[in-house]
């Protein structure tokens, strides 16, 4: 092949910078819209977005600047290459001064490396303060695409072979770069459509967008619609609702939930799904996080509902990590040491983000990893496709029946819930039952006082329709439970009583002594309504109480 006698090379939207510069501000934008539901103040809200965008603009501004829009990147010619990004003070290097050049990458930026030949005052030495070698300056690729970055290596390879001195042993290119697209091309050939991750990514998706529609919110989800739902709650799950363990995975309390973990999924689940195939992914998916759901029981829903992909998300990631170790043969050498390398950052970055937060349930972090870990280690991937073949049946079995004991052991030996969480979810819909059967008995009476209701109407009424009204209020409130603990434990007590007076006193049989209602057993309502009073009066000095405490 004849190679040209210049050519020039700009940089592309395409290339490593120019996809960060968009995802720089599709994720100023998502953090904008994040912001909107929580800021209460619209100046507030203005200075977090004039804030967030100065600070976009600023880093777009520095990335526009190692870009280099519209000027010349590098330019190969006969005599030499030259490139205003080239680090150190020399911008041109002629063929004939190079030994040979490699590819590699330095913090994930793809990074032309060239060797010159010894001359007199350089040394093969790195500089302790700038981080340069004189002997082996190099050109940061990123700003260029794939195709143009492949032409621009295949010319440096050619003109450095056209230009070899008398002697000199020529060495082949060592691109890692290219090794690196040729072994994601090849997991790619496994599973061109990892339709499971984007299937999972859409059931969780489409969940929360339900859920919205149902009474849930875009930052934070009240624990009793996530209970009603399916939320994993010890006390629940000890009453043999064990399917919460599952349809946990798929609740989200808010938006950022959901986003984190279906973008955790898809940066690791692609990769799982070509390694493992559909249905081993799908096991160790829902290993994973079954088993941290069944941890969770012995920590965070022991007094809370707990939702979320993340135990699974963690499975995954941990699964990603250990075929990587397992298959490092089979891995490029810089992207093997620099994926393991970023995993293993970020799985201990989010576990010890877990660890200082509150609200996060660590305990399915921490399962789902081990499961995911533990199922990836026995079941076979796809690198060499006769053992995978010869081994699927016998390592998937053992594998179910691990995900499956693990599930059930960890859950079964769980200690008994701290809180009672279907009894909080029937404390809140009794007092909102109770609060709807007053309001309407409170409009009734409107009703009959502007003569749209005759009193002997009304009186019928209050047995037929609102005695069996209050009764299920009473139902509900004697069922429900809140912790010793718990600062409304005396409302609780107070309501109860009130709903079972209420409900009597709307049962009571009425004589009609003048033409007007009166109740049959007068003496026994008076006591009724004194005793509903005093109830009336300690239940507003509960509340006040209770409001005086949540505004500090």
């Amino acid at each position: 092949m004849t190679v040209q006698s210049a050519e020039l090379f700009y940089s592309s939207k395409s290339s490593l910078i120019g996809k960060t510069r968009l995802w720089l501000w599709v994720g100023g934008a998502i953090s904008i819209l994040i912001a909107i539901p929580g800021t209460k103040s619209v100046g507030v809200l203005l200075w977090v977005a004039a804030i967030t965008l100065g600070v976009l603009a600023l880093m777009d501004w520095f990335l526009r600047k190692q870009m280099h829009s519209g000027k010349v990147l590098a330019t190969l010619d006969e005599a030499g290459i030259a490139s205003p990004v080239f680090n150190g003070k020399t911008k041109h290097y002629r063929w004939d001064a190079i030994a040979s050049a490699s590819v590699t990458r330095v913090q994930n930026a793809p990074v032309l490396q060239l060797l010159l030949h010894p001359t007199a005052g350089l040394a093969d030495k790195r500089s302790f303060l700038t981080g340069r070698n004189p002997l082996r300056p190099s050109l940061v690729l990123s700003a260029l695409d794939d195709a143009a970055q492949e032409r621009l290596l295949q010319l440096v390879q050619q003109h450095i072979h056209k230009n070899s001195r008398p002697g000199q042993v020529l060495q082949a290119l060592d691109n890692q770069i290219a090794e690196e697209r040729a072994y994601q091309e090849r997991l790619k050939s496994f599973a061109p459509i990892p339709w499971l991750t984007y299937g999972l990514i859409a059931i969780n998706a489409l969940v929360w967008i339900a859920m919205l529609n149902y009474g849930g919110a875009f930052a934070g989800t009240p624990s009793d619609l996530l209970l009603r739902w399916g939320g994993n709650a010890a006390s629940e799950v000890q009453r043999g609702q064990w399917w919460r363990m599952a349809s946990a995975m798929f609740l989200h309390s808010g938006f950022m939930h959901v986003a984190l973990n279906m973008l955790g999924l898809y940066s690791a689940g692609v990769a799982v799904e070509r390694i493992y195939g559909h249905r081993l992914f799908a096991l160790i998916y829902l290993g994973s996080g079954l088993v941290g759901s069944a941890l969770s029981l012995h920590f965070a829903a022991q007094s809370a509902v707990s939702v979320g992909a993340s135990g699974a998300v963690f499975g995954i990631t941990g699964a990603l990590l250990v075929a990587l170790v397992q298959h490092h043969k089979q891995l490029p050498k810089t992207m093997g040491k620099q994926t393991l390398g970023s995993l293993a950052f970020f799985i201990l970055y989010a576990l010890a983000q877990g660890f200082g937060k509150q609200g996060i349930d660590n305990a399915a972090h921490v399962g789902g990893l081990v499961a995911g870990c533990l199922l990836a280690y026995v079941l076979p991937g796809r690198f060499d496709l006769d053992k995978y073949v010869r081994s699927y049946t016998r390592r998937a079995t053992i594998g179910l029946a691990i995900a499956a004991g693990a599930t059930i052991g960890v859950a079964t030996l769980a200690p008994a819930a701290q809180v009672d969480q279907r009894g909080m979810l029937l404390f809140a819909q009794g007092m909102q039952s109770f609060g709807k059967t007053f309001t309407a008995l409170q409009t009734e009476a409107q009703q009959v006082k502007a003569g749209e209701l005759s009193e002997r109407e009304s009186d019928e009424r209050s047995r037929t329709v609102y005695a069996p009204m209050m009764r299920k209020v009473r139902d509900e409130l004697a069922l429900a439970r809140l912790p010793a603990t718990d600062p409304r434990l005396p409302l609780l007590k107070e309501a109860q009583r009130m709903t079972e007076l209420m409900e009597e006193s709307l049962a009571m049989e009425s004589v009609f002594p003048e033409g007007k209602p009166a109740p049959a057993d007068p003496a026994r309502m008076a006591v009724i309504q004194a005793e509903m009073t005093e109830i009336a009066q300690r239940i507003e000095t509960i509340t006040q109480g209770l409001q005086a405490t949540k505004k500090k």
